[in-house]
């Protein structure tokens, strides 16, 4: 079979490698040079391929024989050590072609002479190759007595990618009960104990069966049962054997925001705050994937904080075992039982034969059947030998999966499932050697494709290939091993592998690839090849100074550039680095905030000085150095790293990139993203021929360098700056054939000729999705910035549009024209001189728009739905009809809004009748009566700054409104001014400083949470018996926070607060001296009270205390 029999072992592919570079020119001409003994090198070479010979068979034998894995471990580290050796060698003998090069073409007795010099003298060659051969040796002559035969290959060329069909996980089979089961659950209101706001349903069933799989299809499928989305928020956390508060606090609100909390908070309770705001009256959906040991405490305080949300949101846990099920308090557990034999075929079919009948082929089904028995009703096991066995043929090759001796392994042998075993033996072996490098990372590691092909690149895994970039083939590795389910793509650009498979791929590691999670052996972290470092696992100094003392390490990785041992250890002893001289992947430090200036540059010349070994310069490939917040000055030695293809300072203070970088003709790869203080680039750094990728998005960049478009090999360039004089044209991005889909040009006030705007050909830049048009500053010429606008015209291909500082008065027709059909977001600010606004309503899949700045706007009329064309008119049904988020901002003169087919007896229910969230900040002139009477989906509105809105919302028909924010509302002194829609359930007021009574009557009579902060004149002496709340029975959760001014003593005032609280917090009450428990007793439903950030613990007041019954927590 023709992707079968190619298979070879492990080792085949490092062997082949090292015998193309040991019969290499310039390492054979070193060597005569050295007159070093021929036979002993003919010797090593003898001994490598006689076991080369044997490979296929240990490998095969592995799993049942212990002394024959050791085996192979040992042979192992024999290759690698000549490999080292060798890489050594060809390094000295680049560095004689470089000298020669310098000095114009020189006679073979030259260069033999120039070997021979002590400038370049490897010491003890000899003896090394000596000791290598013993080794090896000593090894190969092992391979009798262990019984092992040789093992031919079949060399029939492996079938081209297309024909392996990719994994698609959102066809199962089996599952659709459980699949519709889970959803009812989810979209059903009515669900367990009513009090409860957040409901759990476990997922239990052994490793295999598809928990996770089932998971991520109800996750994506629940947007789709319906116009409105029945959740906020959404999120996926794996948990697996993490059981820190802290940790999995910290990845539910990372999950939610895709950012990292704020730097400052450090204790559990300012994490559970930040999530309380994200979360508050949001109804979520998450997915806690894996867990396995959270206890019942652990898994209180981590649920604590989810309880701001809305009523009706919904945790789906998968979990191996019933305990835990229980112990997260499921409201219902979902146990997945084996597929059936039937769905076990349809499965494995589907991979095998494309789901297309076999006919003809009979006799290969009735294998098929035999072989899916053997799954046992496992679907990874299943899917795996389906993808083994797509577009072969032969039912020769069937009998041999069939009849492999790997299924009479004995259960519990080695953990690993027969079925995955043998897809991973067929792979051929470039393919087993990437995938067994990937056992570095540790479970449920989600990594990006582009970090592991570089990781693949540094360590020479990917094969060259006529007329394709390393990039392009890594990337063909990659789905071909997702195509045969060793990998899972997540989403975009993210892959993970499932438990089972890594498993697998570290039992073919073995001790080579390690993740510092665990309890290694000293020995062990000191021979390991591959070692990466998980910040949270990993806090034993003694661990860091054993990796210090292994001289072969060739990865370093700290997975997300953080490990506080790793930093700390450096810190201290950067020339450490020194003696890893075979490095060629580093990543670590992203902690050198905590740095002096000298130890970052101690550390920087360490890895590239001048004293430090050649061969260690000239072997790193891939260097990150992401988040080094007091990296100013990257040192010149910089330049000494020859080989480095990727270089990342992302998020770094550096403010200037020497012009040394310019010497490292490999760097394929400059990111430099978020380097705010970055102002200027080399100007000869179009001298980098083999750049793909430069990455200059967010920093202070004033001009590109001359000449950019001299870079023909680049493939992304996100960021584009305008310069002047002496900068790069505009008209330099026309030259540029491909910048990727995201595309900001920034300084277009330094365009000088606007017939260099139309040389830029934004219109042909059919990959250009995304794009931000930036003018800095005043422009006085008004009709050269329209004209520039007009000649930037892009794509209609286009999907999200910004314009920033644009000072014409009127905007370009292309903006906002109905051949955009593909744009989902438009933001427009600062446009201080439009008198209009665009024809956005044109846009038929806008989903949401932002307009702030507008100065001189004072109506939106007509003009804002259609251009008034024919055309336009014909194409746009109806204007907005994709539109769901609003906002307006920073329009003083603003005052009329008119709306087009504005009522609910319109067709559609009016042009806004999809609009679910609506944002109003600082519109002075703007009141109710202008909006648009009737949002029929509207769930969020808010009101933010000076305005006349407040007293003008009672006629409006917002039917779906739960939601009501009012920010910094100053000159408010009471709330409501008059009724409210009686549909909304949730009211944040903050920062209101000069609001002194609530009045019950205009609260809506379904409010059920009410937040109020920066409020402080409400709850002073003077005002406090100015309001209550008391009539409003609907009243279940009330927080009050961040209040400055004397409260009144003790707090709350009796009969204040309605009996229906369930929920009482008090959040940063600086003047909270005493709780009056008499009125905390009127409470009769509390549950709980929460106590956050006060001064001093406040005293519980009442005669009666001793009988409150609910729960007081302070943080």
């Amino acid at each position: 079979m023709a992707d079968l029999m190619v298979a070879g072992s492990f080792h085949s592919a490092a062997l082949n490698v090292l015998f193309d570079r040991m019969a290499s020119k310039p390492v054979l001409d070193f060597l005569r040079s050295k007159k070093l003994n021929q036979n002993l090198l003919r010797k090593l070479e003898i001994e490598l391929w006689s076991a080369r010979r044997v490979l296929n068979d240990a490998e095969k034998k592995q799993l049942t024989d212990p002394a024959l894995r050791e085996w192979l471990h040992q042979l192992r580290d024999a290759i690698y050590d000549a490999e080292d050796l060798v890489y050594e060698i060809n390094t000295e003998a680049e560095l004689s072609e470089l000298e020669t090069g310098r000095s114009g073409s020189r006679t073979l007795i030259q260069v033999q002479n120039f070997f021979s010099s002590s400038k370049f003298t490897l010491p003890n060659i000899e003896e090394r190759v000596e000791e290598i051969h013993s080794m090896l040796k000593y090894v190969v002559d092992k391979k009798d007595m262990l019984g092992l035969r040789e093992v031919g290959l079949e060399t029939r060329p492996l079938p081209r990618l297309s024909e392996a069909p990719l994994v698609n996980d959102s066809d199962i089979y089996g599952r659709d009960a459980d699949k519709e089961a889970i959803l009812n659950f989810l979209l059903s209101e009515e669900v367990g104990d009513g009090d409860n706001k957040v409901y759990v349903i476990s997922i239990v069933g052994m490793r295999g069966i598809g928990k996770t799989t089932l998971a991520q299809i109800v996750y994506n499928d629940i947007d789709c049962n319906g116009i409105n989305k029945p959740f906020d928020i959404k999120a996926w956390v794996t948990v697996s054997e993490e059981s820190d508060v802290f940790v999995l606090t910290k990845s539910i609100y990372e999950a939610i925001t895709m950012k990292s909390p704020d730097s400052c908070v450090k204790q559990l309770f300012q994490l559970k705050l930040q999530l309380e705001e994200v979360l508050r009256n949001k109804k979520f959906l998450f997915v806690f994937d894996d867990v396995w040991n959270l206890n019942y405490q652990r898994w209180s305080d981590l649920k604590r904080p989810l309880q701001s949300a809305a009523h009706g949101s919904k945790i789906i846990v998968t979990t191996r075992s019933t305990e835990i099920a229980s112990v997260m308090g499921s409201v219902s557990g979902h146990e997945l039982q084996m597929l059936s034999e039937e769905n076990c075929l349809r499965l494995f079919a589907k991979h095998a034969f494309n789901s297309v009948e076999p006919s003809g082929v009979q006799e290969l089904e009735a294998i098929g059947r035999q072989i899916v028995k053997k799954c046992k009703g496992l679907p990874l096991a299943i899917k795996s030998l389906g993808c083994l066995l797509h577009s072969e043929r032969s039912p020769q090759e069937w009998e041999n999966v069939l009849k492999n001796d790997i299924w009479d392994l004995p259960e519990g042998g080695c953990n690993i499932l027969p079925a995955l075993w043998l897809s991973y033996y067929y792979l051929p072996t470039h393919l087993k050697r990437c995938f067994a490098y990937c056992s570095i990372f540790p479970k449920e590691y989600k990594f990006l494709k582009a970090n592991l092909i570089l990781l693949w690149m540094a360590e020479d895994l990917l094969q060259t290939q006529k007329n394709k970039t390393l990039v392009e083939v890594g990337e063909g590795y990659l789905k071909d091993l997702t195509s045969r389910s060793f990998f899972h793509h997540e989403h975009y650009d993210q892959f993970s592998m499932h438990d089972l498979m890594n498993d697998l791929a570290n039992f073919v590691s073995g001790e080579s690839c390690l993740t510092l999670d665990g309890n290694y052996s000293e020995c062990l972290l000191r021979k390991t090849r591959y070692l990466s470092i998980n910040e949270c696992k990993v806090h034993d100094m003694k661990k860091i100074e054993e990796i210090s003392k292994n001289k072969v390490l060739r990865t370093l990785l700290a997975l997300d550039g953080k490990s506080y041992a790793l930093d700390e250890h450096y810190k201290k002893y950067p020339e450490q680095l020194q003696s890893m001289k075979y490095l060629r992947a580093l990543s670590a430090f992203r902690n050198l905030s905590t740095y002096e200036e000298p130890h970052i540059t101690r550390l920087l010349d360490s890895i590239g000085g001048l004293k430090l070994l050649r061969s260690t310069r000239y072997n790193l490939q891939t260097l990150l150095l992401v988040s080094c917040k007091e990296l100013t000055v990257l040192p010149d030695s910089i330049g000494n790293l020859k080989h480095l293809r990727y270089l990342d300072l992302s998020r770094s203070r550096i403010e200037k990139v020497p012009d040394a970088t310019c010497n490292l003709h490999e760097l394929q790869t400059l990111l430099l993203y978020s380097c705010w203080n970055l102002t200027y680039l080399p100007t000869n750094i179009t001298t980098l021929i083999n750049l793909c990728q430069l990455d200059i998005r967010e920093t202070s960049l004033r001009e590109m360098p001359p000449q950019i478009s001299n870079l023909k090999n680049l493939q992304s360039l996100q960021e584009f700056v305008v310069g002047k004089q002496g900068g790069s044209s505009i008209k330099e991005l026309g030259k540029i054939q491909d910048v990727g889909c995201c595309l900001r040009i920034g300084r277009l006030e330094n365009v000088e000729n606007v017939e260099d705007a139309s040389e830029a050909n934004l219109k042909d830049k059919r990959c250009v999705t995304e794009l931000k048009l930036e003018w800095n500053g005043n422009t006085d010429d008004l009709h050269k910035t329209r004209e520039i606008l007009n000649r930037l015209q892009p794509h209609t291909n286009l999907q999200r549009l910004r314009i920033e500082n644009f000072g014409s008065t009127t905007f370009l027709d292309w903006v906002g024209h109905y051949s955009f059909s593909c744009i989902t977001s438009v933001e427009l600010s600062g446009c201080r001189n439009c008198c209009c606004l665009p024809p956005l309503g044109q846009l038929l899949s806008l989903k949401s728009f932002k307009l702030s700045g507008f100065d001189i706007v004072e109506r939106i009329g007509e003009e804002f739905y259609y251009n008034g064309s024919s055309s336009a008119a014909a194409a746009v049904i109806k204007p907005f009809m994709s539109l769901e988020s609003i906002s307006f901002s920073f329009m003083p003169r603003w005052k009329e809004w008119w709306v087009m087919g504005g009522t609910e007896e319109e067709e559609g229910g009016g042009v806004f009748s999809k609009v679910k969230q609506l944002n109003l900040y600082n519109g002075e002139l703007i009141n109710g009566a202008c909006l648009p009477d009737y949002f029929p989906s509207l769930k969020w509105l808010e009101i933010w700054g000076r305005n006349q809105l407040l007293g003008s919302l009672s006629w409006c028909e917002y039917p779906s409104l739960y939601l009501l924010k009012i920010s910094w509302c100053e000159e408010v002194e009471s709330f409501p001014q008059e009724s409210l829609p009686l549909s909304i359930s949730n009211i944040e007021l903050s920062s209101c400083r000069k609001l002194v009574s609530l009045s019950e009557e205009g609260l809506p009579s379904n409010l059920k949470s009410l937040f109020i902060m920066d409020c402080g004149h409400l709850f002073a002496h003077s005002n406090i018996n100015r309001w209550s709340l008391k009539s409003v029975t609907s009243l279940t959760s009330l927080e009050i926070c961040y209040i400055n001014d004397d409260l009144v003593d003790p707090f709350p005032v009796e009969g204040q607060l309605p009996t229906t609280l369930t929920s009482l917090r008090l959040r940063s009450l600086h003047s909270l001296k005493s709780l009056n428990g008499n009125a905390l007793l009127e409470l009769t439903s509390l549950e709980q009270l929460s106590i956050e950030e006060c001064k001093t613990a406040p005293v519980l007041a009442a005669r009666k205390a001793a009988y409150i019954s609910f729960s007081v927590v302070y943080y």
